[in-house]
């Protein structure tokens, strides 16, 4: 007889402990990104980068309005993967990352260049740019599309923000930069450099920019996210944000 009661009791626990858990309120909604021109662009509040733009008003039209913190770019994925119900923007879709995010909402696609000064030999070949310094943003794709390629990890460097990756290539530190072609040369315009002291070369792969969550996230979340974004390129509103910026919005697509 005893043993029964402690073995209901312990049911009985059970079944408390999993009510407690079912009525915990979601964590609260929390999206990063960092400095990257002109999708993220840190320190204008007026002027906080398209894709900042369009997913803050995403969640507004879907009820869940929520301005976008910026953090070093390193720092905010690991808050990503590491925070319930955070999310990022753009995050770049690579094999290597597809299973330890929540692939939310497709924004762009970006394309990964050389680039580096104006005046020296650009970089046109996969062989010439073994043979240089190159930087990177640390956190970013960069670095393993660069070791795939034949790379070695000692010719690399791995820059916190993009202004960074842009002084060393200044100072001569490193031969040439490799990144987003359009975030790199915004960020040149943006600190009011001279875009033809800088050359793009050659053009190495391409990959789509999303919105990209950790832990936490429902699909009923995500189908509101993504009805709130189609109806907002059916209304033209994302294509006026795009044209603000000088862009053009990406074509329909999954």
């Amino acid at each position: 007889m005893r043993w029964v009661t402690r073995r209901q009791a312990m049911l009985a626990m059970m079944m408390l402990c999993a009510q407690a858990t079912a009525s915990e309120p979601a964590a609260p909604l929390q999206i990063v990104t960092g400095d990257l021109p002109p999708y993220a662009i840190e320190g204008q509040p007026q002027r906080p980068g398209l894709h900042v733009e369009v997913v803050e008003q995403v969640l507004r039209r879907a009820g869940s309005p929520v301005k976008v913190g910026f953090y070093p770019w390193a720092r905010a994925i690991a808050l990503t993967t590491h925070t319930p119900h955070t999310a990022i923007l753009p995050l770049t879709r690579t094999p290597e990352r597809e299973p330890n995010f929540t692939w939310l909402m497709k924004l762009d696609t970006q394309h990964f260049v050389f680039i580096n000064r104006h005046g020296e030999t650009p970089v046109t070949s996969l062989e010439q740019a073994r043979k240089l310094r190159i930087v990177v943003l640390r956190g970013s794709p960069n670095l393993a599309q660069l070791l795939n390629r034949e790379f070695s990890e000692g010719q690399i460097v791995q820059a916190t923000k993009v202004e960074d990756m842009l002084r060393l290539l200044e100072r001569g530190v490193v031969d040439a930069l490799y990144g987003g072609n359009v975030i790199n040369m915004e960020k040149i315009r943006a600190t009011g450099r001279n875009p033809a002291s800088f050359q793009v070369g050659m053009l190495v792969e391409s990959a789509d920019m999303w919105l990209a969550g950790g832990p936490g996230f429902g699909d009923s979340e995500q189908a509101a996210w993504r009805q709130a974004y189609d109806t907002m390129a059916k209304d033209g509103s994302l294509a006026r944000i795009y044209r603000n910026y000088g862009l053009a919005p990406p074509q329909p697509g999954p």
